[in-house]
């Protein structure tokens, strides 16, 4: 009996004190313990990550990397998953394929959805409408794009649209690229859209094509800015970004997520360029670049900006 006694008075200790431990344990939702940060990068082919090779018209030379190797490098050392649904093939039917990423994300949204390019064909792309209609045909497309993004709950982090004018006819036709004008009316609708929406956050993909095709990229790496001539972070097609662009783009994304994920969820890293060249496998492309005269000692773009 004494036994039977002693071994009951030990259960309830042990009981007493768990519950103890339970009660001091913080609470989480079901689910949500101990799981990776999940990072989603939905788009086209700049984040898909399309090189302007032999088949395509362009350069051997040409190369670059998917967006989603940057990014995992970015955040190499947290605990995070990395998945890309951005695909090669927007092009042909962006309200088709757009609407197939969006709804495979939808399903198990994640914390944070990149999507740099993916509004990219909602406002390029043909349109069936006369040179007066153009405008609104246009508009009517790319307000079905942030329709589509709305349907997501999660941070967001988009791009604008850049002007592509002067890119390769091979690769978009001139009929296929806005009005100068119509760029402008469709980036006001995206940053008013934002506006309303604090989970959304506008990466100046507009401005960062306009530095790389206009005044050039200065390159902030550790050892001091490297100068890119107007360009020299394009593929031949100017159009899309060589390893060493899609290094500078993350550089700048890093910001722009840190800026729109709630603290509660992670803290990102804040990491510098020369970790990104790496991600990017885009070493042999800053050799070469500092191989050429007169690159060095301009001032680095201000990150973010």
């Amino acid at each position: 009996m004494r036994a039977h006694a002693s071994s009951c008075r030990f259960l309830a200790f042990v009981t007493f004190v768990a519950s103890l431990a339970w009660a001091q344990t913080p609470s989480v939702a079901s689910g949500e313990a101990a799981r990776p940060l999940r990072v989603e990068i939905i788009g086209a082919s700049v984040s898909a990550g399309f090189t302007d090779g032999p088949m395509t018209g362009g350069s051997a030379d040409n190369r670059t990397v998917p967006l989603q190797k940057v990014v995992r490098g970015w955040l190499d050392g947290i605990d995070a998953k990395v998945q890309s649904r951005a695909d090669l093939l927007m092009f042909t039917d962006a309200e088709g394929r757009g609407s197939a990423q969006i709804e495979r994300a939808v399903k198990n949204p994640p914390d944070l959805v990149v999507a740099v390019d993916f509004l990219f064909w909602y406002g390029y792309g043909y349109v069936d409408a006369t040179p007066d209609g153009e405008a609104a045909a246009r508009k009517a497309r790319f307000e079905h794009g942030l329709a589509l993004l709305d349907r997501l709950p999660c941070p967001i982090v988009v791009g604008d649209l850049p002007d592509v004018h002067g890119a390769a006819a091979r690769m978009i036709s001139p009929r296929q690229i806005p009005p100068v004008a119509i760029l402008e009316q469709l980036n006001t609708v995206l940053a008013d859209w934002a506006r309303a929406r604090p989970r959304v956050r506008v990466f100046p993909l507009r401005e960062l094509v306009a530095d790389m095709k206009g005044k050039g990229i200065a390159l902030p790496l550790a050892a001091g800015p490297l100068q890119v001539q107007p360009g020299g972070l394009m593929q031949g097609d100017k159009l899309h970004a060589t390893r060493l662009g899609m290094a500078y783009l993350g550089f700048l994304l890093q910001t722009h997520a840190a800026a729109v994920l709630p603290k509660d969820v992670a803290v990102l890293p804040r990491r510098p360029f020369d970790d990104f060249v790496i991600a990017a496998d885009a070493g042999g492309d800053l050799d070469d670049l500092r191989g050429k005269p007169a690159t060095a000692g301009a001032a680095a773009t201000p990150p973010g900006k």
